[in-house]
């Protein structure tokens, strides 16, 4: 059981939707629950950089709109890393030349 499910199944399924809008709590608390998997904000934040990317980007834009994706993902789980060590993490390349790819355009 993945710990999504694991406070899903503490909190009720009735009030946590996993992926979707929450039914409001009861009691004192009226404030509905989110709780979303890494997949699933992988996915939607993918899914944004793909829309509009499709209406609007060159392939400098979507370069960008995919550091992007790489820095949330990244930062999910290192809320403190820099842009370099993100770099560092999630491309192949040095970030003096990563970060030279848009110095050159």
């Amino acid at each position: 059981m993945t710990t999504t499910q694991e406070i899903a199944r503490a909190i009720g399924f009735d009030v946590v939707k996993i992926g979707e809008r929450a039914a409001q709590l009861a009691g004192d608390v009226h404030e509905p629950v989110y709780v979303w998997t890494r997949e699933d904000i992988s996915k939607a934040v993918n899914n944004g950089v793909d829309l509009v990317a499709d209406e609007l980007g060159d392939e400098r834009d979507t370069d960008l709109m995919n550091m992007v994706v790489n820095a949330v993902m990244t930062l999910l789980e290192n809320p403190h890393y820099t842009l370099d060590e993100v770099i560092q993490e999630c491309y192949e390349e040095d970030p003096e030349e990563v970060r030279s790819w848009w110095s050159g355009w």
